[in-house]
């Protein structure tokens, strides 16, 4: 099969996707009184959304499934306008009762605009732990000396709003740095006091899983439908190799020390 004949399968396939998607969405209608469950990507949020569906029986959106294929945040956070069109993109996931989605933590605005009376979770992660996951997930190296743009065609598209921070004002060109004030934006959330939203610290979610999912679901007002020890150590997303953060990051470990200690201090996290 030759280069051209494979590209044209392909884009027939993808244009039979897109359409079967645009179908199902039209059939669907966006769920009146969505819960939201945030947090920056590679803070927890998986386990947490995965083992409250289980626990409430209530299905969860775990993550926006056509965000993966094609990111369109930035785009969406550019005015009321269009993150109306990627709530519309996105119509099959905003139907459900809960959606679980790390990157509606940085278009939170948008987002009260469009559901002002919506309870949301937030969880928070150990800053140099969150890092190191994402640096893991990517494939990428900890300890480069490199801007945020020049790593950009070494990962997926979806993950490419994640690395380079630009569109939330970061002005740091060094990868590390933007991926550390990153988390700092969506840390200062945690700080800010919000009568819908509840915060967690992934930390405290791991030593006592169960009883902070009951917590969660009163929050949201879910019933407590099943028992889940059986599932209570499953993962919810590949582990990484979790070395230690002076292997992984060298010299750069001070960037990320430096930039997120005092929004870290005051979640408790010593960096």
């Amino acid at each position: 099969m030759t280069r051209l004949s494979q590209a044209v399968r392909r884009s027939a396939y993808e244009f039979a996707r897109w359409a079967r998607e645009e179908r199902l969405a039209r059939r669907v209608e966006l769920h009146p009184d969505p819960g939201f469950i945030l947090g920056m990507q590679k803070s927890g949020t998986s386990a947490v959304a995965g083992l409250l569906s289980l626990r409430t029986g209530i299905p969860i959106a775990i993550d926006l499934a056509r965000e993966w294929r094609r990111c369109t945040v930035v785009r969406a956070s550019r005015s009321d306008r269009a993150f109306a069109r990627y709530v519309r993109r996105n119509q099959v996931d905003f139907a459900r009762r809960l959606v679980k989605e790390p990157g509606l933590t940085f278009v939170h605005d948008r987002l009260a605009a469009r559901w002002p009376d919506a309870r949301s979770l937030l969880v928070v992660r150990d800053p140099v732990a969150t890092i190191r996951s994402i640096v893991e997930r990517l494939g990428i190296p900890g300890d480069a000396e490199a801007r945020a743009v020049d790593m950009l065609g070494e990962v997926p598209q979806a993950w490419r709003a994640v690395l380079d921070n630009r569109w939330l004002g970061v002005r740091s060109e060094h990868y590390i740095d933007q991926l550390a004030e990153r988390w700092c934006i969506a840390a200062r959330m945690a700080i800010e006091e919000q009568d819908r939203r509840m915060t967690i610290r992934y930390e405290d979610f791991v030593v006592d899983k169960v009883r902070v999912l009951d917590r969660i679901a009163e929050h949201f007002e879910l019933p407590v439908v099943a028992e889940i020890d059986a599932f209570l150590d499953v993962p919810f997303q590949p582990p990484g190799r979790r070395r230690e953060p002076e292997l992984v990051f060298g010299s750069n470990l001070a960037r990320i020390v430096r930039i997120t200690t005092p929004i870290a201090r005051r979640l408790g996290y010593q960096t």
